[in-house]
């Protein structure tokens, strides 16, 4: 029974995908992509240009949720945001080697399918971006995809207002007896 990658293609895979963010990053670097000129202003983490490049992904991915609490997108960021603060710092190093990555048109075109950058693209552009995206055979466009829109999602679900617009009530709380 066949179940999908062995060990050979996993690890083939790993190096295929270590190879690309490290050609990716490099690149980045030398053409001014990946300059780190420190967190934008209200954010811990994320630099300016990832938040141009992931708000409007934030917008899309998490809409209908934002929406049942009166949130925006920039508010879906700053939960992403303030969730890489318990982030381990090599997750969130390659978390930036991606963003880095996304940047250059070649790659974001090797992963997404698409050219423009998601800021240049309607929001029914960045739907059918996404669809294409999660419907590619590339592994490492996947795992990208995974990579980012996870971690939105656990972002956002943390907070409490957030859990309760799902139903579900939070943690439960520790009663001292």
């Amino acid at each position: 029974m066949d179940q999908g990658i062995n060990r050979r293609g996993f690890l083939k895979l790993g190096a295929f995908g270590s190879a690309m963010l490290a050609t990716g990053s490099g690149l980045a670097l030398l053409s001014g992509c990946a300059s780190n000129d420190g967190p934008a202003t209200g954010y811990r983490y994320f630099r300016q240009q990832d938040i141009e490049l992931l708000t409007p992904l934030v917008g899309v991915v998490m809409g209908p949720a934002l929406a049942a609490v009166n949130a925006s997108a920039e508010d879906g960021m700053k939960a992403y945001d303030d969730l890489l603060e318990g982030a381990m710092p090599g997750t969130r190093a390659t978390l930036f080697q991606l963003l880095d990555l996304l940047q250059l048109g070649a790659a974001r075109w090797f992963l997404t399918g698409t050219w423009a950058s998601f800021a240049e693209q309607s929001d029914e552009q960045l739907q059918q971006t996404l669809a294409d995206w999660s419907a590619k055979e590339n592994s490492i466009a996947r795992m990208a995809l995974k990579g980012l829109t996870q971690p939105m999602h656990m972002a956002w679900y943390v907070k409490p207002e957030a859990a309760r617009s799902t139903g579900y009530p939070g943690p439960p709380k520790k009663i001292l007896a």
